[in-house]
């Protein structure tokens, strides 16, 4: 608690130099960013049981400023699910904080903290506003990050990134190559130093796209390695029919793949994608392969009302047991009020296959929001 409050001080010291210095000249730092506060109901449909509340959903606070030719700094804070470190709500994290250096379009480089390209939605993820979603597909919705292993379908982190597109008369040809931390990342100050990789190896990954018009697709991949030890354990304990060699379940090769797809025409505007994920355990008898499909299609009923609907599907395999995931059609509506206010309604129904029957539930959600820039 008291590193949080520490922290939490610091951040006002920040932001009470930002508030005095931002409006002295264009060069200056600039202080920027989005909210979206939400109001929920969810029904189970097999049993009479209801929940509604509201939510600060997700803040995110922006941070930039030009630190030479050629060179810009910038820093993004984000606060998720009305977060309180004296109520345990929510978090509240760190989430970029990289210098770019712009030689050209051709060429730009990113150093520190930042999220890296991956598909079409992963960079993009926390512009609430300007996104039509109120609960964005599931393995981008940072929201839901306690409960959906969200780092495992996309990569949250890298360190390095060279990045830029070449044009070929009305075609951009977009490229992006990174380095990161593995996922091996310590939490626990008993083993050293919080937030260092553990192991040595990297992530390394990309992204190749291309833009013509209204009309954009990529393809990205990603490989790294981590220490799945904890998990040989469990599943040892649960099945002692089977063998779990210690040495297969150290440095697991974890591979993501991905493609993404849209495409905008006067009033309509249609975006998709798809992920795999491929464990190498080294065990036959061990599978933890993931995949997640979505695809949206929107229609703007008028300059400031867009409606859509939306269908989302992941499974994940989990041999020795079965497979388990769900899917999620959804509709929802926005209407821009001003360039800085967005009012959102969305409904979903999402259906569960668990390994645990009793989680094999559909649940219909309903939601309100208003998604602010400042």
């Amino acid at each position: 608690m008291r590193y949080k409050t520490t922290f939490a001080a610091l951040l006002l010291l920040l932001l009470k130099f930002a508030s005095a210095t931002a409006q002295t000249g264009p060069g200056d730092l600039r202080v920027f960013g989005y909210f979206q506060a939400a109001l929920g109901h969810q029904q189970d449909a097999t049993i009479d049981r209801k929940l509604k509340s509201f939510t600060l959903q997700q803040l995110n606070l922006f941070l930039q400023k030009d630190v030479g030719q050629n060179w810009s700094a910038f820093i993004n804070f984000e606060v998720a699910n009305s977060y309180s470190s004296q109520r345990n709500w929510g978090a509240f994290s760190l989430e970029e904080a990289w210098v770019n250096y712009n030689r050209s379009k051709q060429f730009k480089l990113k150093l520190g903290l930042l999220t890296p390209a991956f598909n079409h939605l992963n960079e993009i993820k926390n512009r609430t506003p300007l996104l039509p979603y109120i609960i964005r597909p599931v393995v981008y919705e940072s929201s839901f990050s306690e409960v959906v292993d969200t780092d495992e379908f996309a990569p949250q982190r890298a360190f390095v990134q060279a990045y830029g597109f070449i044009p070929m008369r009305a075609t951009k040809w977009d490229y992006a190559i990174y380095v990161g931390n593995s996922p091996s990342i310590n939490t626990d100050p008993r083993r050293g130093v919080t937030g260092i990789d553990t192991t040595r190896t990297f992530l390394f990954g990309g992204r190749l796209g291309v833009r013509h018009g209204f009309f954009k697709a990529g393809f990205s991949a990603t490989h790294d390695k981590f220490d799945a030890r904890v998990l040989r354990d469990s599943l040892q304990m649960r099945f002692p029919q089977f063998s779990f060699p210690v040495d297969q379940f150290q440095n697991v090769a974890q591979k993501r793949i991905g493609a993404d797809l849209s495409y905008m025409a006067e009033k309509w505007f249609f975006e998709a994608e798809y992920i795999h994920v491929a464990y190498d355990f080294g065990a036959a008898q061990a599978d933890f392969d993931k995949r997640f499909f979505y695809a949206t299609l929107g229609y703007h009923l008028s300059e400031r009302v867009l409606a859509y609907v939306s269908y989302w599907d992941a499974h994940e395999n989990l041999l020795p047991v079965r497979e388990q995931g769900f899917q999620v059609p959804t509709l929802g509506f926005t209407y821009e009020a001003s360039e800085m206010v967005v009012f959102k309604v969305q409904s979903a129904n999402a259906h569960f296959d668990g390994v645990n029957p009793e989680i094999d539930k559909t649940y219909n959600y309903t939601y309100c929001a208003v998604s602010v820039r400042f």
